[in-house]
């Protein structure tokens, strides 16, 4: 084995996916990675402090799936779902 081959087989990667909040699994947390979209909607997002880095927890859904009640750094808010596809997360590692 080349030395190079050596140095890159000791290192171990999880890849992970971004997912809407809307499709994390009630009672999961997550880390934003970002808010898309452009106008009111997402500047109101940022505004309530939905900011990349921050921890957000799926804490209830609504009947139907709307709204969705989370708490997003420890301060519970409840969202409508067009909104939390407008966050982007981190998908849940699936263990095996």
């Amino acid at each position: 084995m080349l030395d190079s081959q050596s140095a890159f087989a000791s290192v171990s990667l999880t890849l992970t996916r971004e997912i809407g909040l809307d499709e994390l699994p009630t009672g999961h947390g997550s880390e934003i990675r970002a808010v898309t979209g452009d106008g009111q909607v997402s500047r109101e997002l940022l505004t309530l402090g939905l900011v990349p880095g921050v921890h957000v927890q799926v804490l209830r859904r609504g009947i139907g799936g709307d709204p969705l009640e989370i708490a997003a750094g420890g301060h519970p808010l409840c969202l409508r779902r067009d909104q939390t596809r407008m966050i982007r997360v981190l998908a849940p590692i699936e263990e095996t």
